[in-house]
């Protein structure tokens, strides 16, 4: 009967804005393609030999450099060397899609320094500074 006597919280609901404004710092790079993925599949020319019948794929130096192949992926093709395949070639299906890039960073502006803002030393600091330098040189 205890429980019933205290009051009951509302749920918490963050304002519209506030999870606009969250929503659009927090923009995550969408996942690679399956034309991307087919391209590594395909093309690759670096395999390193994971053990377990795994195989590491990356697309190499002439497949980075194909006109044909970037006009093909487009949009995509910036993405081309960050995008890794492990290939299970016992079971013969793709194990895992390794993503290499960078992560997309969320806009922040800066504002410009204001001339209030400035970094200054106090006597005791200065102080503190000049006996560690007369100590370590003499």
């Amino acid at each position: 009967m205890a429980a019933f006597a205290y009051s009951r919280r509302k749920p918490y609901r963050p304002h519209p804005k506030a999870a606009a404004a969250r929503a659009a710092t927090n923009r995550r790079r969408p996942p690679p393609s399956s034309a991307l993925i087919n391209a590594v599949l395909e093309r690759a020319e670096l395999r390193d030999d994971l053990g377990g019948g795994r195989i590491l794929l990356r697309l190499g130096p002439s497949a980075l450099a194909d006109a044909g192949l970037r006009r093909s992926l487009g949009a995509e093709a910036g993405r081309m060397a960050d995008v890794a395949v492990i290939w299970d070639e016992r079971e013969e299906v793709v194990f895992r899609v390794l993503d290499g890039g960078p992560p997309s960073l969320a806009v922040v502006p800066t504002a410009p320094p204001s001339e209030d803002e400035h970094f200054e030393l106090t006597p005791e600091a200065l102080a503190y500074i000049a006996q560690s330098q007369s100590t370590r040189l003499g």
